[in-house]
């Protein structure tokens, strides 16, 4: 991944740091990490992973040009950058610019062809328009890139689905057919 490639240009102990704080903004406790981060920035100012991180930071605090400000300073030390390519291509989802999404994350793999995360945004785009061919061959290479986060359904359990109550009957009747066939 490309972060790897600018986290050797730090010493050990910044690195140390810089994944203490990018754990507090995968717990949702980022605002902890934007005075490192802001820090990591003056002292090295092309440590493109910090503009990509301040980006998520700000979408999540629900300031997403500030975001997306970020994912174009990045980019524009390092065009390349596929985690901010991606998340440049999630805000347009996000904003119902489907084929502009779709794009970033083409860019992302074309950049980066292992980056799991773009693989699993576009598999969810072609599950949403009903191109499921499509959306399993981008689902497998995200889930072979270590990537693979999709949600299916509705997040209820299976006896609350709509048509549920049809499949616990016919099991019922499955089972009392079954039962008097061996009585």
């Amino acid at each position: 991944m490309q972060e790897s490639r600018y986290l050797k240009q730090l010493s050990t102990e910044l690195v140390k740091e810089y994944n203490e704080k990018v754990a507090l903004i995968d717990s949702g406790a980022g605002e902890e990490a934007v005075e490192f981060l802001e820090r990591l920035l003056e002292e090295h100012p092309n440590f493109v992973p910090a503009y990509n991180k301040l980006a998520v930071i700000a979408i999540n605090s629900g300031q997403p040009q500030a975001g997306e400000d970020y994912l174009y300073q990045a980019l524009e030390i390092d065009s390349d950058f596929a985690p901010a390519l991606t998340n440049l291509g999630s805000l347009a989802f996000q904003h119902d610019q489907v084929e502009k999404a779709k794009k970033y994350y083409e860019k992302a793999i074309a950049c980066e062809p292992e980056y799991g995360p773009a693989y699993n945004n576009l598999g969810v785009i072609y599950r949403e328009e009903g191109k499921i061919t499509e959306s399993v061959k981008y689902l497998k290479k995200a889930r072979k890139y270590g990537s693979y986060a999709v949600k299916f359904g509705s997040g209820r359990k299976f006896y609350q689905e709509p048509g549920c109550v049809f499949a616990i009957i016919i099991f019922i009747v499955a089972i009392l057919i079954f039962y008097f066939w061996l009585t």
